[in-house]
């Protein structure tokens, strides 16, 4: 790519894409034709929030700073769209609070994952941010298809009803792993004692009685051995 494009103008696109796409979401409201530039907004979104990142890595500008800056930009911009798929056509205002309670339970796990293995994962039941993207596109061009209006529903539609089972079926799962990821790292364990976990960088203290090493980032122990 051109040096004048850097990963932090990549970001600002993917920003303003979401914006687009958000705007034209509520557009549909009124008029269909505001669909395409629903999908232009969204094509941005996922141009900016998808090569940020890989090009801060190619060009080794890499940093904290710009790594939370490109999360936040990136949550930010799905809670966005979540939201405005309410105010829709699309979907009904219950169906996208739903969606968003499932992706915030998702997105806090994704972070609390990535702190205690030092590494994020990148999707969940094949379902990533890129797969996410997709799925928010292609949605509003199947629901035309299909004749689906919620604003013109009365009440509870069957599309409601089949989000809500999908979420529940996806909170299970995500409770299953969570607590599958827990019984990996405690495993061995062989005291009844609660088991705490924490990352080395948190505790540094020259009184700590375990020791901790770079090497394994998360320590499982009990408080007996404290």
């Amino acid at each position: 790519m051109p040096a004048s494009v850097t990963p932090l103008r990549l970001t600002k696109v993917g920003v303003i894409g979401a914006v687009i796409a958000a705007a034209a979401l509520i557009g549909c409201r009124w008029s269909p034709a505001w669909l395409p530039v629903f999908v232009t907004g969204m094509f941005l979104n996922w141009l900016g929030m998808a090569l940020d990142g890989p090009l801060a890595r190619s060009r080794n500008k890499t940093n904290r700073k710009f790594d939370v800056y490109g999360q936040a930009n990136d949550l930010l911009s799905h809670i966005l769209l979540i939201v405005t798929f309410g105010a829709s056509p699309f979907l009904s205002f219950q169906s996208a609070f739903v969606i968003l309670v499932c992706y915030l339970l998702f997105s806090a796990y994704s972070y609390v994952r990535t702190i205690a293995h030092h590494a994020r994962p990148m999707a969940y039941i094949g379902l990533g941010p890129s797969e996410f993207r997709i799925l928010m596109a292609a949605w509003p061009l199947v629901a035309r298809v299909m004749g689906v209006d919620e604003i013109a529903s009365d009440g509870p539609s069957r599309l409601d009803t089949a989000i809500l089972i999908l979420a529940a079926i996806a909170v299970i799962g995500l409770a299953a792993k969570a607590l599958a990821d827990a019984g990996s790292c405690c495993g061995g364990m062989t005291s009844s004692a609660p088991c705490r976990l924490f990352d080395t960088g948190a505790h540094q203290g020259k009184s700590a009685a375990v020791p901790r090493s770079r090497k394994a980032p998360i320590m499982c122990y009990s408080r007996a051995e404290e």
